[in-house]
């Protein structure tokens, strides 16, 4: 087996795993908790693949909603790449689908090998990455579903493998070519999942690196990494009259749940952190309850039962009900429109801007009396949700296996080695001095990212941290790699 190097055998076997542990999971399921016997069914799956089979069938790239939240309500990327499997083969699409994403993920271990030998120079961390990446269930625990996360940690690779080779390239050609391949890719990530923008600023500083006159060809490709979400908020535009954003779920004429009170109600909750889980048991039926008229006290007493005490203590139970009172006679303003199927009038509604302004202003006194709370012990609560679990998300692990003595085990190990990845990315920002400049760049964009979502978006979910798992291996790897030297040094120095 010597004429097969070691990585293309890593790269085989985890086609291998991905397919055998993902197969061994949705055969665990129960047909009803399966979309047409391939994929995993979730909450998300008709605004990410509904437009695409608009679009198939009609050409008209839309939701099966009322108003125009529905042309923009998810960014295109992931819809696109499902069309591109209905245009194979409407009939078995998400056969298609599955096996693309698999395929997808073999490939991004090979360039994550790449990206390891180039960043640290090591071939054993490199190909110690790339196994547990690779054919570990660590990593792969979204391929069989119809998600974003399918696809968005081989596409943030991609895009990264791209800039790392633009930058060693020894023809200007070549190098103009890389780039603009990273560009690209990265332009296609960006309406995959627009969040993940902010890893844009490695583009910048990898052409800083890699020309002599560096501004005019940042600005070029930038352009290019830019340009799809651009086209896309164009057409938006010219659909409203008005630029609706990264995110435009709460749109005016939103006729569902998420509309401005409940953004508004979402921003006061995650004050002091609650989990998203928590929070959508509480809010959730009490928004179906009020949509069907039903406007019980029981309703508003099961929220205030779930709010920490000493919010109930400060703000009064009394208040709190008033508000929550108020926001009942928003959801009756918006009955006749749900039952209808019709969208919202396009103007502002006096209820909905009451109870707006009543959630905005228990926001504001609790930022100011419990400053420390919201600003710091919140999103260390998100922190430690997000970065304190085993990531192993299929149901074998969660549910079927579980209990066992050799599933708990693994499930322990994985769980230490994702805490210690996120650690570690704390740790290589403050031991960067020990680490080249393009390797500190990934570590500062990977750390912008997860400070956001533990500061401002505070709502996660396990899945929105997988694209940047292959960077927290790299830097966990890595940093054990610097301790072993500096270890080694000071026993030398001893002896």
């Amino acid at each position: 087996m010597g004429w097969i190097k070691p990585i293309w055998l890593i790269v085989l076997v985890s086609l291998i795993s991905a397919f055998f542990f993902n197969e061994l999971n949705i055969n665990s399921l129960s047909e009803n908790r399966l979309q047409e016997g391939e994929t995993v069914i979730t909450s998300d799956d008709w605004s990410y693949l509904s437009p695409a089979k608009n679009y198939y069938k009609t050409g008209v790239w839309k939701e099966n909603i009322p108003g125009n939240v529905s042309y923009f309500q998810r960014p295109p990327g992931y819809g696109i790449f499902y069309y591109s499997c209905l245009l194979l083969s409407e009939n078995h699409a998400l056969l298609l689908l599955k096996i693309f994403q698999v395929l997808l993920f073999a490939l991004s271990v090979f360039c994550l090998f790449k990206i390891c030998m180039y960043l640290l120079n090591n071939e054993k961390i490199a190909l110690m990455v790339a196994v547990i990446y690779g054919i570990t269930p660590f990593a792969m625990g979204f391929l069989y579903y119809t998600l974003s996360e399918g696809i968005t940690p081989a596409l943030l690779i991609f895009y990264i493998y791209f800039l790392v080779y633009a930058n060693v390239a020894r023809y200007k050609k070549q190098q103009n070519f890389l780039f603009g391949l990273a560009a690209l890719v990265f332009a296609y990530l960006f309406i995959v999942r627009p969040v993940l923008g902010v890893f844009g600023l490695l583009l910048p500083v990898f052409v800083y690196y890699s020309y002599a006159h560096w501004f005019k060809k940042a600005i070029v490709f930038g352009a290019i990494a830019s340009s799809f979400m651009v086209i896309w908020q164009i057409r938006n535009y010219t659909i409203t009259g008005e630029y609706v954003g990264l995110n435009p779920i709460f749109q005016q004429d939103n006729n569902s749940l998420y509309r401005s009170p409940s953004s508004a109600f979402w921003d006061f909750n995650e004050s002091w952190g609650v989990e998203g889980a928590d929070y959508h048991s509480y809010s959730l039926p009490f928004w179906q309850a009020a949509i069907k008229g039903d406007v019980s006290i029981n309703h508003i007493n099961k929220i205030l039962d779930a709010f920490p005490k000493y919010v109930i203590d400060h703000f009064g139970k009394d208040r709190l009900t008033k508000v929550f009172k108020d926001y009942q006679k928003a959801i009756l303003i918006q009955k006749p429109y749900y039952e209808k199927g019709l969208p919202m009038p396009k103007f502002k509604i006096v209820e909905e801007e009451i109870v707006v302004n009543e959630f905005k202003e228990l926001t504001r006194e609790f930022k100011s009396e419990f400053w420390f709370q919201y600003h710091i012990i919140s999103p260390l609560k998100v922190f430690k949700v997000m970065a304190f679990h085993s990531n192993l998300s299929m149901s074998i692990f969660q549910s079927t296996f579980r209990g066992n003595l050799i599933m708990e085990f693994f499930r322990f190990l994985f769980f230490s080695l994702h805490g210690l990845c996120f650690l570690a990315l704390l740790a290589n920002l403050i031991w960067f001095k020990r680490n080249s400049p393009l390797e500190n760049t990934l570590y500062i964009a990977t750390f912008i990212y997860v400070f956001y979502l533990c500061y401002f978006q505070r709502g996660i979910e396990e899945r929105y941290t997988l694209p940047i798992l292959s960077i927290l291996l790299i830097g966990l790897l890595s940093l054990a790699n610097k301790i072993k030297s500096v270890y080694s040094e000071r026993i030398q120095s001893i002896t």
